[in-house]
């Protein structure tokens, strides 16, 4: 028996039913994992008092038909450590929002400069100006 056939004759002992429930069970295992790493991410920030040092910058942004180039800047003396935006507009799927940039980014040119910003790229293609919220969360750079 080849390899092929050895492979196609396993995946047919399992049912459509019993392949659901390993995934099942897999997605259950990996997410326990997952929450359980935030927990003790959140756990640490608590203890060292990272939490009470953390800033969070939201904007607003309107972005016209066809595209827009963005950032979210942190408070002087802050580094980005993340970031993202909101829609809570209509999603219709022929006429997209599409976000091409959600990155870290620098407000300074010099090659050592520290992130403290979040960047972002949006490409519109409604028929209309939309409004987003943009947000970078940023922490001391020492």
């Amino acid at each position: 028996m080849t390899a092929n056939e050895m492979k196609g004759a396993d995946m047919g002992r399992l049912s459509r039913s019993g392949r659901t429930t390993g995934l099942v069970t897999m997605g259950v295992i990996v997410g326990g994992a997952l929450a359980w790493s935030g927990v003790s991410a959140a756990e640490h920030l608590s203890r060292t008092g990272a939490a009470q040092r953390v800033t969070v910058v939201t904007e607003s942004r309107k972005v016209p038909h066809g595209y827009l180039d963005t950032n979210v800047v942190c408070p002087k003396g802050r580094r980005a450590i993340s970031g993202g935006y909101a829609y809570y507009g209509d999603h219709n799927l022929e006429k997209p929002l599409i976000v091409e940039e959600n990155a870290p980014g620098r407000t300074s040119d010099k090659p050592d400069a520290v992130a403290d910003a979040w960047n972002l790229f949006f490409l519109n293609s409604k028929d209309k100006t939309i409004t987003v919220e943009v947000h970078v969360i940023c922490m001391p750079i020492d």
